[in-house]
């Protein structure tokens, strides 16, 4: 097999594996999103009647949360890091085979990856609220 040829290969592979962690990235993203919104209806719920009872079952429910959105941001962290090493050799093998660059960097805009960051950081938030709003309510 010619060099360039393996080069070639080496391309196609950084571009699989940058496709496939995108689509886990937006797998992860949506099984979040789905617990968030279980965990909201659960904070929001009143299965006891007692006020202090509900206060704990509620700062409970919001420290899980706050636990979750933090792990949720490190393992958005890691998928986008991976998405970089991908695109930056993709980019190189392209240059190297003389091949268009898959992932030009001149687009502009804004990248999804990074955008996807305000999710998990804005639950942080949400959960920390909750939390602060509980122990002013006690």
């Amino acid at each position: 097999m010619s060099e360039k040829s393996e080069d070639l290969s080496r391309l196609k592979l950084f571009t699989d594996r940058q496709d496939a962690e995108a689509k886990l990235h937006w797998s992860r993203n949506s099984y979040f999103l789905v617990v968030m919104s279980i965990l909201i209806l659960a904070f929001g719920q009143k299965p006891v009647e007692d006020p202090f009872q509900l206060a704990i079952f509620r700062i409970l429910v919001a420290v899980l949360g706050v636990i979750l959105s933090f792990t949720w941001l490190l393992i958005q962290h890691r998928s986008s890091n991976y998405i970089l090493y991908y695109k930056g050799e993709a980019r190189k093998l392209a240059k190297i085979t003389n091949t268009p660059d898959v992932y030009p960097e001149t687009l502009g805009g804004i990248e999804i990856r990074k955008l996807a960051y305000v999710l998990p950081i804005a639950f942080l938030f949400l959960w920390s609220a909750f939390i602060i709003l509980v122990l002013i309510n006690l």
